[in-house]
């Protein structure tokens, strides 16, 4: 069945099958340290708290206008000073903008690296964000003085994050973390995910367009607010998946499923790749509407089709409120459309997207 989330194998769901790696072996290949937690949003909250101690006051952090706003809650309840700084037409962030912060968030959007040299000068400790990122390598999670990870986002897990610090964070920095991190209280039971995995591996995809359509109901609808995921340790489901998932399939298998679609969509009327490639292990296919209306059009296509889609992201509300300053911010947000590029979608699944968007 076509969906957004990324689905694990049946087998790894049913028990069976082996490890391939130890846990945080994928992630820690250019840090000295790595915890594994429930979920990236904490990761930066974590930061701020350590970084804090080390200042004796919250942190000021600057972060792209371009980045989702629901993410920031934990890190806004630290008391940290969050800047948000103007991006261009390609979603890179004005540096030169910033007000002398403590911390800088360089965010690797859809698992493409941007360039660090301005960010690395900008604030003495810098993290780079790479929750749409597989794994280290190809200019991100490199030269940063943390990273943060968001496996459960790209290998198919009820939860899963890994915070990564390099050796430059300092002696403080990581004990802070440590100790933040220590004898996290067990997730909830992550049963219900289980099965709804378990039902969606093994639906036959032609009941798709017999579901009602998932996701927001219009490109301009953000997901409603509540309260973020508690911060925890992973269940032991998660982490069994972790140490089974095949990293460089499930790469592999994203370049070439976006590829599928870069070949399958060509020539769409009002619609091209935001990418003129699509890097090592792309998180989504994203495509950049020729205006707005248009953007919501095709959006309502793939919903009538029951064909997965998505609008990214809900911008902070400093973003939202200030559109003179952060309209290149906003112009994203109402002109791209996400498709889902995971490991587990048949090979032919890019032809229905085709179909569906052709003519529209």
């Amino acid at each position: 069945m076509i969906t957004t989330a990324p689905l694990p194998p049946l087998s790894h769901l049913l028990g069976l099958g082996r490890p391939l790696h130890p846990l945080l072996d994928p992630w820690q290949e250019t840090a000295n340290q790595a915890w594994w937690l429930s979920r990236s949003c904490w990761s930066l909250a974590i930061l701020a708290r350590a970084l804090g101690h080390r200042l004796g006051h919250p942190p000021r952090v600057a972060l792209p206008a371009w980045i989702c706003g629901q993410s920031l809650m934990p890190l806004r309840a630290t008391g940290a000073v969050l800047e948000f700084l103007p991006v261009d037409q390609n979603g890179l962030a004005q540096w030169s903008a910033a007000d002398h912060p403590d911390m800088v968030v360089a965010v690797h959007t859809f698992g493409r690296p941007v360039p660090l040299a301005e960010a690395a000068t900008t604030a003495p400790f810098l993290v780079e964000d790479c929750a749409h990122a597989l794994v280290p390598g190809c200019g991100m999670g490199e030269v940063g003085d943390a990273a943060i990870f968001s496996p459960h986002k790209v290998l198919g897990l009820s939860e899963g994050a890994v915070l990564t610090l390099a050796p430059k964070a300092g002696n403080d920095v990581t004990t802070s973390v440590e100790n933040l991190l220590m004898a996290l209280p067990p997730t909830a039971s992550d049963n219900r995910w289980r099965i709804k995995r378990l039902i969606q591996t093994m639906m036959p995809d032609r009941l798709r367009r017999r579901l009602p359509p998932v996701g927001q109901p219009a490109h301009d609808r953000d997901p409603e607010g509540g309260d973020p995921p508690p911060l925890c340790a992973p269940s032991p489901l998660a982490t069994q998946l972790t140490r089974k998932a095949d990293i460089g399939r499930e790469a592999a298998r994203r370049r070439a499923n976006a590829l599928a679609l870069r070949r399958a969509l060509g020539g769409t009327d009002g619609v091209t790749p935001f990418f003129r490639e699509d890097g090592p292990a792309p998180y989504r296919f994203v495509l950049q509407a020729r205006d707005p209306a248009h953007a919501a059009h095709l959006y309502h296509r793939l919903r009538e089709a029951r064909l997965p889609v998505e609008s990214w992201p809900d911008l902070p509300p400093e973003v939202m409120a200030a559109p003179s300053r952060f309209g290149c911010a906003l112009d994203l947000r109402r002109r791209l459309l996400l498709l889902p590029v995971h490991g587990a979608l048949a090979p032919c699944y890019a032809t229905l997207y085709a179909e569906a968007l052709h003519g529209a």
